[in-house]
């Protein structure tokens, strides 16, 4: 894979007389879990403790010449657990490396990934694209990250990018095959077109998943700003809307996304999200963050999707807060509720700057509310886990 983008950055470097800009990161993490008591009696999840090994990076490369520019990033990832042993491996590991899937719609398939024994490795050519920019248009092709929407812990209005807020992994983001257009109708207005390919939403049989979608942006004044999106995305009709409004105080933030039944009239049932968040710099040292909402659970899905949305939660309450104790180190504490089980979940980090590019992590992710009986079961898989990260920037 390193070969192939170096084959694809060399004849563009010779031809444009530009040189490619190069940047990426390198992080090492280790964790120690603990398994859930109700997952090793309830779901076969049949260990106690083990140790995870992770080490992941990405190489970014761009070129820019004029009005045009092309941009590929590739992620490597390998990690080491007994947890990988049994075929196919305990759940836990998908929680660990969320998020697992990196193209979001994959027609391309530039990728590989294996796994032997206690190891797994991981290879992607996530983002590859050609873009251009024609005055008030500009259009993209190829494998594109697709960035919008305001939440940070649930995001449903953008279904091309998982929210990683409450992982461990951060310089992460999914691709997506297909071609963007986006027209600027106004200084305030404009409209993304967006046609994306997919092979991979049940066993590929040979037929390609289209997705076609349409994101808006309108923005009525300094303070307020609209989102809208309609389309066609995973054989479901979808329609959502997000509004955010800035105070003198924080920002406050709302979305909401309809998902019809599936198209091809397998047995399903509609779908609603709903957000609500605040967002405010409290101090010049203290940020606050609050999101609640509502994930209808999609009961066509297995444990196995667990990862699709990082916490198996339906009505959810989070507050996120993010300290500077120092200017070489911040500390973030993080609750999340779900109001139906009574479901709990903390994630407290340390953030260290080690100067010379570099940072330390410290972290604890661990349920302390396990909630009543429900049938959202995968709650019972959540593990707690502390762990120390280490994070190289070039």
């Amino acid at each position: 894979m390193k070969l192939l983008l170096l084959l694809f950055l060399f004849p563009l470097t010779s031809v444009a007389k530009v040189v490619p800009e190069l940047s990426g990161n390198l992080e090492g993490q280790f964790r120690q879990s603990n398994n859930n008591t109700e997952a090793k009696e309830d779901l076969f999840q049949n260990w106690n403790n083990e140790n995870f090994y992770l080490l992941y990076g990405n190489l970014n490369g761009k070129i820019e010449k004029d009005n045009s520019r092309i941009e590929a990033n590739w992620f490597v990832r390998y990690s080491y657990s007994d947890l990988y042993e049994p075929n196919p491996p305990y759940f836990a590991t998908n929680i660990f490396t969320f998020p697992n899937q990196l193209v979001a719609r994959d027609l391309f398939k530039l990728q590989h990934k294996e796994q032997n024994g206690k190891e797994q490795v991981e290879s992607i050519l996530n983002k590859f694209y050609y873009e251009i920019d024609l005055g008030q248009k500009r259009l993209m092709l190829g494998r594109m990250y697709i960035n919008y929407g305001l939440g940070e812990i649930f995001n449903p209005i953008n279904p091309f990018n998982q929210p990683t807020g409450l992982t461990s992994i951060s310089q992460v983001a999914q691709g997506n095959d297909g071609i963007s257009y986006t027209h600027f109708l106004s200084d305030t207005h404009n409209i993304q077109f967006i046609l994306l390919g997919d092979k991979g939403i049940n066993n590929y049989e040979g037929e390609i998943d289209s997705t076609f979608w349409l994101h808006g942006e309108v923005q009525y004044s300094g303070d307020l700003q609209l989102d809208y999106v309609l389309g066609e995305d995973q054989d479901r009709y979808k329609l959502g809307s997000q509004i955010s409004y800035q105070t003198s105080l924080g920002m406050i933030f709302s979305q909401i996304l309809y998902r019809s039944e599936t198209i091809d009239n397998k047995p399903t049932h509609n779908l609603w999200d709903v957000l609500l968040g605040y967002d405010q710099q409290l101090t010049n040292l203290w940020h606050l963050r609050f999101e609640g909402g509502y994930q209808k659970e999609d009961r066509s899905l297995n444990l196995t999707n667990l990862g699709e949305r990082f916490l198996p939660t339906e009505y959810f309450l989070a507050l996120a807060n993010i300290y500077e104790i120092h200017p070489l180190v911040k500390v973030s504490a993080t609750l999340i509720n779900d109001v139906k089980s009574g479901f709990s979940y903390f994630i407290g980090k340390a953030t260290y700057d080690m100067g010379n590019n570099m940072e330390a992590d410290t972290f604890v992710f661990t349920p302390f509310s396990k909630g009543d009986d429900t049938d959202n079961v995968a709650q019972k898989l959540v593990t707690t886990d502390v762990g120390v990260a280490l994070r190289l920037f070039f």
